[in-house]
Parts: structure tokens; sequence; C-alpha cells
């Protein structure tokens, strides 16, 4: 039964298949992962001592119990508490990336697992535009694990991207001054200051730190259980 008209209906599939097949995959990974997400945390709510064996286990039942005869659930749930199974969610490199390098004291960042969104809150919202979820609901986004609070990277990982950078240097003139650069009060600045003078090498630059910067946003993702595919 359903009280939806038919011409609503025949009007929503062509507004979806006017979408492209990539948006249309995004879409329905986002709403499984909601779905996920909001199990997991009324699992959790009632079960707060409850480990992310219990977690898969509970979830499994929750989403596939009756696709599956007593003895063959059984296996799988066996299967699950000898094997981790990642966390997979949509997530945008490119904005984790972004959160990632941000100045500490500015902004307070948050990986939402329901939709892979990466949300950036100012600390002063009195200089800012926007409709931002209020302290509470964030609080409580925290509580039930549904949002990840994302740190910035710290100096001393970004210093030693530079010093693995200097090291790489094609000639050794270019790479003492580099390591010179880097072992003043004002490492930073004198760093940019150096690739200035070499606009190939600052390109050379940018493209070593992004790879690291990548490298970095995944191993964050991978560290709290969440799968990293292409």
């Amino acid at each position: 039964m359903t009280d939806t008209a038919a011409s609503v209906e025949r009007r929503y599939r062509e507004r979806l298949l006017a979408r492209s097949g990539a948006d249309r995959v995004r879409m329905a990974a986002s709403l499984h992962t909601t779905a996920r997400a909001l199990v997991r945390a009324s699992i959790l709510s009632r079960r707060p001592e409850a480990t992310e064996a219990d977690v898969r286990a509970a979830l499994f039942l929750r989403f596939y119990a009756d696709d599956f005869s007593p003895a063959a659930r059984a296996r799988v749930l066996a299967w699950l508490g000898r094997h981790a199974a990642p966390w997979a969610v949509v997530v945008s490199l490119d904005e984790l990336e972004l959160a990632l390098t941000q100045t500490r004291g500015e902004w307070t960042c948050y990986l939402d697992t329901a939709t892979g969104e990466t949300l950036m809150i100012p600390i002063d919202r009195s200089g800012f535009d926007g409709d931002w979820p209020s302290p509470a609901a964030l609080d409580e986004g925290v509580g039930a694990g549904r949002l990840l609070v994302v740190e910035p990277l710290a100096s001393h990982d970004k210093w030693i991207w530079m010093t693995d950078f200097a090291a790489s240097a094609p000639d050794a003139v270019w790479r003492e001054r580099l390591e010179r650069a880097l072992r003043g009060t004002r490492a930073f600045r004198a760093f940019k200051a150096a690739l200035a003078d070499r606009p190939a090498e600052r390109e050379r630059w940018f493209r070593f730190e992004a790879g690291r910067l990548r490298a970095a946003a995944e191993e964050w993702l991978r560290a709290r259980g969440i799968e990293v595919t292409p």
C-alpha cells in the first residue's frame, strides 16, 4: 500500500535517473551509512560496554538475521568474532585534509560518520554566517559515536615532512640550504622563503606535501576503523 500519487512517483524516478551513475551510488551509500550509524548508536545506547565485536554481531543480526538459517547465523557470528570488519563510510578526503591542516584554536572539526561529511565549526561563531549544529547537538553526536573529533596535525609532523623533502633534494647545495632553514627558530617561514627562489622545487614541494597529507588522512581513517578505498 502506498499513499504517494503515481505522478509524483514518476517524477521522482525521472529526477533520480537524471542524476549520474556516480551520484546514485553516493546516494545509496550515504543512505546505507546513515542507517548503519543510527543502528550502531542505538546498540551502544543500550549497551555502552559493548565491544567492537559485539557491535558487529548486533549489526549483522539487525540487518541480515532473517536471511540465514540458525546454523548459518551461528557460523557468521563465529566468523565475526574472529575477524575485524572495517567500518565503511563514503568520506571526502579533500574535506578531511582541510580539517587536518586548520590552525588550532580557530576551528573545531568533526567527521560525521553517518554522511561522511567533515564539519568545520568556527570556535568564535560571531564573525561567521552559517547554520551549524548547536553545541549541545555536537556534544550529543560525539557521545553517540556519530561525530569524530578531527584534531589538526601537529607542527612537528609538518616539520618532519619538510626534513624528508630536504633529504630528497636533487643536489647537495640545495639540500644544505633547506636543512639550514629548518634549523632556525622560524623554520617554516625560512623554508618557504627558500622555496620561493626555486619555482620548480616549490612545485615539487607542493606535490610532496599533498602526498604526505593524503597519507595522513588515510591513516587517520584507518586508525578509527574506517575502510579506505579508491
